[in-house]
């Protein structure tokens, strides 16, 4: 029940706080079968919950045990589908829980089950991948070919990618290649260690295949930046957006350091120069703005957005000022964000519906039933209203300064090149 209420209140959140929200290769994840699904962790809680919303399976996830300790927080986050898992920091004692843990994991996946393991074990904002941890080989093998094994358990890739941390961003869930364990099964039967540690050598290139990464950790900025001009290319096509991205990524790599620090002044340069002149890169992108379609929609939902600006102005605030001040690492930001933002907001919808509800204000409480939704055409009349300035001032920059318009198309597709 916790994990349905969770469920219904994070997508509702995820509607409001991203701008896109992109699912490609939904149809490889079978829709009765167990599988072990292995993805790259840029965000913290947040990558376990996107993924329990949008792959439409349930989904159960290993978490760092040490939150786990207060008998009544074990509770709610077991009732979230969270599993907790320790590492060596947590001390060797406590390593020894693990057990368990891995049980757990394994009876849920002869259940039928998604179990997500992040196999490079922490979270981080950098794109450059980290060894992978053993614990997602040990749970497949000893899930397949244990007592009562499960034969058609399959391990599945999915990248992650947000176009940066915070409200308004983008995100792309994208499902990648999968594996079976036929092959380790003769491994497994004589020397179990073996097969653990060539399934995990395995997993991790199939990894390595499946995600946006470069080699680098000090190019991941740099990346970033260039990974939102090249979703704005791909936003007809998005499933073309990894293939792209990962071919940028691999030109990034072989570029010395002379032609990287080049490189990275460009990336600076055009930022620069389309902040100053108040522009986005979708209005250079060649998927182009449509300003009759957006002018009609903002003249259509401009009610809409006053009230909703006004409602949700407290709760959104509130969110974005705790969020600021509690949160220490990037990566953790959109988690805390979002999950602020929830509760936040759910408290705040309640206490209006309840009172117009108590008054018997009819209009007053279908508005205020109905504001979730409006929320969510105010966030799209901002996106809108944004492009939409863009686009004129892309325009009026081209007809009054073609010099400074031409050097800003050419440093964007000196970046896609």
């Amino acid at each position: 029940m916790l994990y349905r209420f969770a469920w219904v209140l994070m997508w509702i959140t995820f509607r409001i706080y991203f701008r896109r929200i992109d699912v490609i290769g939904l149809e490889k994840i079978d829709p009765t079968k167990p599988a072990i699904l292995i993805a790259n962790h840029p965000a913290s809680f947040l990558d376990a919950m996107v993924l329990a919303v949008y792959l439409k399976r349930n989904v159960h996830f290993y978490v760092r045990g040490d939150i786990f300790r207060h008998p009544l927080v074990f509770r709610l986050l077991t009732w979230l589908h969270m599993i907790p898992i320790f590492s060596r920091e947590h001390g060797m004692q406590q390593v020894g829980k693990n057990h368990k843990t891995f049980q757990r994991g394994k009876a849920l996946l002869k259940r039928g089950d998604l179990l997500l393991i992040f196999p490079e074990g922490f979270s981080r904002r950098s794109k450059k991948l980290e060894p992978f941890k053993k614990g997602a080989a040990r749970v497949a093998l000893q899930t397949t070919f244990g007592d009562g094994g499960v034969a058609d358990l399959n391990i599945q890739s999915i990248a992650l990618h947000y176009s940066f941390h915070g409200i308004h961003s983008d995100l792309l869930i994208h499902v990648g290649e999968k594996m079976n364990l036929d092959r380790y099964a003769a491994t497994y039967a004589e020397l179990p260690a073996k097969a653990v540690n060539e399934l995990t050598e395995e997993m991790a290139l199939l990894f390595e295949r499946n995600v946006i990464h470069v080699n680098d950790d000090n190019k991941t900025n740099v990346a970033e930046d260039v990974l939102v001009v090249i979703y704005n290319e791909c936003l007809q096509k998005k499933s073309n957006f990894l293939l792209e991205a990962r071919a940028f990524c691999k030109r990034l790599d072989a570029k010395d350091n002379i032609e990287f620090d080049l490189f990275s002044q460009r990336v600076k340069q055009y930022n620069a120069m389309l902040n100053k002149y108040n522009i986005n890169d979708r209005a250079l992108s060649s998927n182009p703005i449509q300003p009759v379609k957006l002018i009609s929609n903002l003249l259509l939902t401009v009610e809409l957005y006053l009230f909703g600006s006004i409602f949700w102005f407290i709760p959104g605030r509130m969110g974005k000022w705790i969020a600021d001040r509690t949160v220490t690492r990037i990566d953790f930001y959109t988690s805390v964000a979002t999950g602020v933002l929830a509760f936040l907001s759910l408290f705040w919808w309640i206490a209006f519906t309840w009172v117009a509800v108590l008054n018997e204000w009819k209009w007053l409480a279908f508005i205020f039933i109905t504001s979730p939704i409006i929320a969510y055409v105010t966030m799209q009349w901002k996106y809108d209203f944004k492009d939409l300035t863009a686009y004129y001032n892309w325009r009026r920059l081209q007809m009054r300064q073609p010099e400074t318009s031409n050097e800003i198309a050419a440093l964007r597709s000196d970046l896609l090149t």
